[in-house]
């Protein structure tokens, strides 16, 4: 048995986010399952300054889903406390499977709130991924990978980065009429709006650039990159240009003043870097795993 003296001070600090976690998700899940179309407003209206007062009936269904997975969550994370896995197990399969969960239930919360363009609540979901994600990657760190975890471990990656990327690049290039006249008011007096054309070549190109993200995905899907069997090139190009897009939208609100948007798309970009990070930690791994089997 392990003494108390041999465990870092970094497992006690990922056993109790662990607690933590296992509570969120439970008490959220719960809540969401028991709770009404009232209960389902306050969740789709939380950082939101318009309010929301209806939402498509689909919402429901993607509602009974987010809870399942947030109950399904908070009982692998209790399982695994249980088993105390985090310290005596190699592979740590419950604990993996629990942050699985809370990671897909938070990206359908952010696409949700995506949709009806409560971006406080969808960047804050994406921040959550990514930090989740950066959970993950301690508490994988030198443990043995798990053949079925691995088929999906990235998936929500792909999810997240192809509607915060699509959907703003289908309301600029097919519906700009709906977001256009919103951007010339706010970037009348800047310099931008005094270039040749005015603001709006420079919002299709950043719809453009946001484009390239799912069809990026797309290919990275098609070539199976998600199995991370080798270095995902297509995967990391769509974050990089992920990064790219988020810089070019902070260095425009930069100008005009919105340092809270700006500020939040430098987040952005950092937790797109933890994202990242992750994914080149599991890769290394599997490289190395290959490197000792042959």
């Amino acid at each position: 048995m392990m003494s108390l003296k041999n465990i870092s001070a970094r497992l006690f600090i990922l056993i109790f986010i662990q607690i933590g976690l296992t509570f969120y998700m439970f008490l959220n899940g719960l809540t969401i399952l028991i709770g009404g179309d009232s209960s389902h407003l306050q969740f789709l209206n939380y950082y939101n300054q318009e309010k929301i007062t209806n939402y498509p009936s689909y919402y429901d269904n993607l509602f009974i889903l987010m809870a399942i997975l947030q109950i399904l969550s908070a009982s692998a994370l209790l399982l695994s406390l249980i088993k105390n896995e985090i310290i005596k197990s190699n592979t740590i399969c419950m604990l993996r499977w629990g942050i699985f969960f809370a990671i897909v239930s938070n990206a359908i919360y952010g696409f949700m709130v995506r949709l009806l363009s409560n971006h406080v609540a969808s960047a804050n979901m994406y921040f959550f991924v990514g930090l989740l994600y950066f959970f993950l990657l301690f508490v994988e760190k030198k443990k043995k990978n798990l053949p079925t975890f691995s088929i999906v471990n990235t998936f929500p990656i792909y999810f997240v980065l192809f509607y915060t990327m699509g959907f703003p690049a289908w309301q600029k290039l097919i519906n700009p009429d709906e977001v256009m006249n919103k951007y010339v008011l706010l970037f009348k007096n800047s310099f931008l709006s005094k270039l040749p054309g005015g603001i709006e070549p420079f919002i299709y190109f950043i719809g453009f650039i946001e484009l390239l993200v799912p069809v990026v995905l797309i290919v990275s899907l098609i070539k199976s990159e998600f199995l991370l069997k080798r270095f995902p090139r297509y995967l990391t190009l769509a974050l990089f240009v992920t990064t790219c897009t988020f810089i070019f939208l902070c260095f425009g609100l930069s100008v005009i003043s919105v340092y809270q948007g700006a500020t939040s798309l430098i987040f952005y970009s950092i937790f797109t870097l933890l994202i990242y990070a992750y994914i080149e930690s599991i890769s290394n791994n599997v490289l190395e795993e290959k490197i000792k089997n042959s």
